[in-house]
């Protein structure tokens, strides 16, 4: 069963605080604190003491022609592995797995239904008007796969105030004949709301290496070639009772070039993608928020070498009913009901995976609004299997805009994919949900001095997780329970910054120290009990420096990633890296029109290193664009 899909396996070996920056005018990645900052209602009012960093705008507008791998990689205290440089590429937080880290578009789940995982390299950052980041388990908010954490990625929200339209055209080029063209418009009326993006890329990718031999060679059988289109549409009933449709269609075409110990590849690899989401919201005394969603994934893989040749699609339909309620004292009371249906066709395979629950969370501040207070429950059927999530979280403003505490505990769980249920040959039908315990706390200090912003942040976590599911194997890969991981660490994230209203200067350094550890295998003599987990680095850093004066910025960021243990007993590994970006950004008018010039240099040391084993990454690389708004 399932035997379509080999190919992409062998791919994957105080105020309420979410700890916030302030806004400065450089643009950088920020933290929340504001109730209603995200679109998420369950995020808006359920999810005290969640750790939320919100990406800016700004960073948003210069990452335009690229993807989220690659703003994520460079800008976030995250781990994102890369297989070669147009290569699949996986987000993991905390420790956690790919299929531990989920992805949202617009509130619904957008990981491929059979593999478990999202390619962020696939996703334009173009598309995308919000990110955040939610670290740790929200298991009783988004359900199975909320391990480590997610991304959550929105569109515009529509307005209807005024007539409004607007227009802006990019386009791109860089190294190893990349090149790239979208563009982003919106049109709306007090009745009718329109957006469209479209976004093109093609590339060589032809990128210099060493072999395993030692000898110097271009990138073979590398090249890209990209398409993607989004359109939403929104019609206001009346007031705050609004209509919305959003469509997300792309295809992907690309070469896989060889790994090191392979001599020669001609593989090649047709992802497509239809994402359709259709949502009401009324706003009344209570808010009801009905959401239904049909997504289609497909591929076709072929291997001329071994006269391989294959085809499959995976299905996922998602709707939940969402209501809420507030207090006249400051409650609020969120009900939800999810339920998603997964199956695959691939020829004569047929799978299914049903999931239904329901869930809800209450809030309410308490203290003389001091601490912000949130319990959250989950109940969920996954086909015969039923779970159960708790989980609480909380905010306290010690010092009024200086300091603030948060704590969360959570329930959390992750049921088998497709794959790793009925993939042949090697699949696994036995095996048994990972679930388990995480809990997360933190302050966040800001000071304020003059024109000075000081920020630090400190967070630590801890989680246990039983039944974790890993592939193992040679000849052929079939995945297992190994047992128990235990999960611990601390991230920091500093910054400060100056702001003079003309020109400002920040300083900013982040770091991640992550053991995620076996600490009991159903394997015996397995080597792995007490090891790190493979492909999870225990050292994280990033570090920047900014400046910008008038529509002027500069940026430099820096990143140090770790060993990253590529076996369970730690016997083999790959060397730790240090990346270097420089980034120029200028904002200027021309015949009316705001044009905002970019250039940037990436990997500026021309480091050699590989993300994923066997698979490097590329020397010092250069992109550049403009974008102009319309």
């Amino acid at each position: 069963m399932l035997r379509k899909f080999i190919p992409l396996l062998l791919l994957l070996p105080a105020v309420r605080l979410h700890a916030q920056q302030r806004d400065t005018t450089l643009g950088e990645v920020k933290v929340s604190t504001t109730r209603k900052l995200f679109n998420s209602i369950k995020l808006n009012d359920g999810a005290a003491g969640q750790q939320v960093k919100v990406i800016d705008t700004m960073l948003l507008k210069r990452y335009g022609m690229q993807d989220m791998a690659t703003l994520l990689s460079q800008q976030m205290p995250v781990f994102v592995k890369a297989y070669s440089f147009n290569g699949l590429s996986t987000l993991g937080l905390r420790g956690a797995s790919a299929a531990q880290s989920q992805v949202f578009w617009n509130g619904v789940p957008i990981q491929n239904a059979a593999l478990g995982v999202a390619d962020i390299s696939t996703m334009p950052v173009l598309f995308i008007s919000r990110a955040n980041i939610v670290y740790g388990s929200s298991g009783a908010l988004f359900g199975s796969g909320n391990v480590g954490g997610a991304l959550m990625l929105d569109n515009d929200v529509p307005g209807f105030d005024h007539r409004y339209k607007r227009l802006a055209i990019a386009t791109g080029a860089g190294s190893f004949g990349q090149f790239s063209a979208g563009l982003k418009g919106a049109y709306n009326t007090k009745k009718w709301f329109f957006s469209t993006s479209a976004f093109a890329q093609t590339a060589r990718n032809d990128y210099g290496y060493t072999t395993a031999a030692g000898d110097k060679a271009k990138m073979p059988n590398s090249t890209l070639q990209s398409g993607a289109a989004m359109l939403q549409a929104a019609y206001q009933i009346k007031d705050q009772n609004v209509l919305q449709l959003s469509a997300w269609v792309q295809q992907y075409d690309r070469r896989i070039p060889p790994a090191l110990f392979e001599p020669y590849s001609a593989k090649q690899q047709q992802d497509r993608s239809l994402r359709t989401v259709a949502s009401w919201s009324r706003v009344r005394s209570n808010m009801l928020l009905v959401t239904a969603s049909l997504i289609n994934d497909s591929y076709t893989y072929t291997d001329p070498a071994v006269q391989l040749r294959s085809q499959a699609g995976v299905y996922q339909y998602f709707h939940e009913v969402t209501w809420r309620h507030w207090h006249k004292k400051g409650g609020s009371l969120v009900l939800f009901s999810p339920v998603q249906v997964s199956w695959l066709a691939s020829g004569a395979d047929s799978q299914r995976q049903q999931r239904a629950g329901i869930g809800g969370t209450y809030s309410r501040s308490a203290l003389k609004k001091r601490m912000f207070l949130s319990v959250q429950a989950r109940a969920e059927r996954v086909n015969a299997t039923n779970i159960f999530l708790p989980g609480a979280g909380a905010n306290y403003t010690l010092v009024k805009d200086l300091l603030g505490l948060r704590a969360t505990v959570q329930r959390t769980y992750r049921m088998p994919t497709l794959n790793e249920l009925y993939y042949f040959p090697g699949g696994n039908p036995t095996l048994r949900p990972e679930q388990g315990w995480s809990q997360d706390a933190g302050y966040t200090l800001n000071i304020k001095r003059g024109r000075t912003i000081y920020y630090h942040d400190v967070a630590v976590f801890n989680r246990n997780i039983n039944d974790w599911i890993m592939w193992l194997g040679g000849a052929v890969w079939t995945p297992h329970n190994i047992a128990s991981v235990h999960s611990r660490g601390v991230e920091t994230d500093n910054k400060i910054s100056y702001n003079s209203g003309e020109w400002g200067l920040q300083l900013g350094i982040a770091t991640s120290y992550v053991l995620a550890t076996t600490t009991d295998s159903y394997m015996p003599a397995d080597g792995s009990i007490g090891q790190q987990i493979p492909y999870t680095p225990r050292y994280n850093a990033r570090g920047s420096i900014s400046f910008s004066w008038r529509k002027l910025y500069l940026t430099y960021g820096h990143t140090y990633t770790g060993y990253r243990f590529i076996t369970t007993d730690e016997s083999a590994w790959l060397d730790p890296y240090n990346t270097g970006n420089i980034q120029a950004m200028y904002g200027m008018k021309m015949h009316k029109h705001d044009v905002l010039l970019n250039v940037q240099c990436n990997n500026v040391w021309n480091a050699r290193y590989s993300v994923a084993g066997f698979r490097p990454m590329p020397g010092i690389n250069w992109m550049a664009g403009v974008r102009v708004e319309l």
